[in-house]
């Protein structure tokens, strides 16, 4: 083969090759801790492939549906209703450091828009703001409705004391003795207060 095919079919295989080595994370849904990704952090919004970024915990079923390009519904099914659980032993949010310093000291409002699961729907669901070993909002229990809603509450975020702490959502369905499920199609985090200055770098 002379050097004019070898190096351009050399160099369209290599450029294959990456191509599909890159194939799997072009098709990843977000994950990890949610972020402000450099907003202003007046609102904070998960919704759409965002909502991925839940941490499944305990005896959960968690899983993000396809309603449309873009467009996602997420499904969390629970058996057991046990509030004396740690929000991190069931399904949550885990909130990166950036919102962690934002909300701190501030007056939040969480609104989380959901309704009862097609199959196995709960009549009610709970939610609760775990502020890193310093406080926490408690469970806030909600009665769902047959459509989409939005259920809001507010919480004092305390003042982080010591080093870096880790902020939880924690959100699932209320049961009783079987599996419920819940569908959330977007949660807001909007402080209400402007930013204290905690003196902590």
């Amino acid at each position: 083969m002379s050097d004019r095919l070898f190096f351009p079919l050399a160099a369209l295989l290599a450029l294959g090759l990456v191509a599909l080595g890159l194939q799997p994370a072009l098709g990843a849904l977000p994950s990890g801790s949610v972020s402000g990704g450099g907003t202003d952090y007046s609102e904070v919004i998960l919704e759409g492939a965002d909502l991925n970024r839940i941490i499944g915990g305990g005896e959960s079923d968690i899983d993000l549906i396809a309603r449309g390009e873009d467009d996602y519904v997420l499904r969390i099914e629970t058996g057991i209703d046990n509030m004396d659980q740690l929000v991190e032993e069931g399904p949550h949010f885990r909130l990166a450091a950036d919102l962690e310093n934002v909300f701190q000291g501030r007056t939040l409002e969480v609104t989380v828009r959901a309704r009862p699961a097609d199959e196995a729907g709960a009549r009610a669901f709970v939610v609760n703001y775990y502020a890193g070993q310093v406080g926490e909002s408690g469970w806030q229990r909600f009665l769902l409705t047959p459509d989409f809603e939005d259920h809001t509450f507010t919480l004092e975020v305390p003042l982080r004391i010591g080093p870096q702490g880790v902020d939880f959502l924690g959100v699932r369905p209320s049961t009783l003795d079987k599996p419920r499920a819940i569908l959330i199609e977007r949660v807001t985090l909007r402080p209400l207060t402007p930013m204290v200055d905690s003196g902590q770098s």
